[in-house]
């Protein structure tokens, strides 16, 4: 059984390596662009254009490369952001050699002269979320752009979502290792005014520039960053206690009953690949978190409508999980959801629902306590006052790693 040859370009330049390897072509698979700039095809060579139906040519491709020599050509490096990982779901990586070009990134930062061994990468490509807060809060970062959202419109995104950073020092690399590749420097502000920046095979950097606030840690933000209705939000300073108690790490989250979706989307904001559920079966609400996610820009953020009992049945189990206000009835199924290891924390407010929180499930119950809150309000008379609001409980439960429902 053959090998599949999967070959990164820089533009029409390939690696002395690659080049031979394309030279043993029987089949060669590109998109239109690659194919039209390859120079080493050989003659006799079938070509296949790779376009919407990628996956269905790919799939129609597997079975004669068995006994055909079929090499696959990308841009860049094609395991990323690239054609590889899609390869991969199909074919063992024992039958895929792959021979690697430098990325846009790369590139754009050796066009700038500028060290990218820090920088933070992202991607909008399929139309992937963007997380403004991680963008703008790395020192040095680099988003690749598509043709829906090239450089020019990430950068006027970002100035959407954080008009502060219009003065940023930025940079955009169009059309990369093309004869008529072009850099553009200067602020976000003038990149997201540049129509050249418009072009679909973009990059968009953002650079170092102390001068400039970046946004807020996604931590206890104030409750008016979010949709909610009637003040029914866990408020900022519960909210970060919260998230300190859930550990945040990659995996799966489930915030059960979610309201604004605040707690679930703040744990995500610190933390890279966690995958959030957010569950709630009023309608009302369930539009807030939609609109919160919008606004966050957070990848693999899913909001259901559903009841509890019926998310819990169909939903991958979790490594951690938030009830909040009012769901005690929740702790048990939820907690026998939990992977080993997970924990699971809820607040309360009333005394029905501390009283059962109490009750249930006290092994594995690893903390309890109350947060008072007073806040300074303006006395009628003159002067200030603090004013004490509703006590808030929270517990938490930790399933121990041998524990396995």
């Amino acid at each position: 059984m053959k090998l599949i040859y999967v070959i990164g370009c820089t533009g029409a330049t390939m690696s002395s390596a690659a080049t031979e390897a394309l030279q043993q072509a029987d089949i060669v698979a590109a998109p239109e662009r690659l194919m039209a700039l390859a120079e080493n095809i050989p003659a006799t060579a079938e070509k296949i254009v790779l376009g919407r139906e990628l996956v269905a040519t790919i799939e129609k491709l597997l079975p004669e490369s068995e006994h055909k020599q079929l090499v696959i050509l990308a841009s860049g490096d094609p395991l990323y952001h690239g054609i590889g990982a899609t390869l991969l779901r199909y074919i063992a990586a024992s039958r895929i050699k792959f021979f690697p070009a430098p990325t846009a990134f790369q590139q754009l930062f050796a066009a700038l002269g500028q060290p990218w061994s820090d920088a933070a990468l992202f991607s909008v490509h399929g139309g992937t979320a963007l997380p403004y807060r991680n963008i703008l809060r790395a020192p040095l970062a680099a988003v690749y752009g598509d043709a829906a959202r090239p450089a020019q419109k990430l950068a006027a995104e970002l100035i959407v979502r954080h008009p502060a950073s219009a003065v940023r020092h930025a940079a955009a690399g169009c059309d990369l290792g093309l004869e008529h590749q072009r850099i553009i420097s200067g602020t976000l502000a003038e990149i997201a005014a540049d129509p050249d920046a418009s072009a679909s095979l973009s990059v968009l950097a953002l650079l170092p520039d102390a001068a400039v606030i970046p946004p807020e840690l996604p931590l206890g933000l104030n409750d008016d960053c979010y949709n909610h209705f009637k003040n029914m939000i866990t408020h900022p300073e519960v909210r970060a206690i919260v998230v300190s108690k859930l550990r945040p790490h990659p995996g799966v989250m489930w915030d059960m009953g979610a309201g604004s979706g605040s707690v679930g989307l703040e744990a995500a904001g610190l933390c890279p690949g966690l995958q959030v559920y957010f569950v709630e079966k009023d309608q009302q609400r369930f539009e807030h978190i939609n609109e919160n996610i919008a606004v966050e820009g957070l990848p693999d953020m899913t909001a259901l409508q559903l009841t509890a009992e019926e998310a819990a049945s169909s939903l991958p189990r979790p490594d951690i999980v938030f009830i909040g206000g009012g769901g005690a009835g929740l702790v048990e199924p939820c907690f026998n959801a939990l992977l080993p290891g997970g924990r699971l924390v809820i607040t309360g407010v009333t005394l029905k629902t501390i009283a059962a929180m109490t009750a249930v499930l006290p092994e594995y119950r690893k903390e309890l306590l109350m947060v008072n809150i007073s806040r300074s309000v303006n006395m009628s008379c003159g002067g200030d006052m603090l004013q004490a609001e509703n006590p808030i409980a929270i517990a938490v439960f930790v399933k121990p790693e041998e524990l396995r429902k």
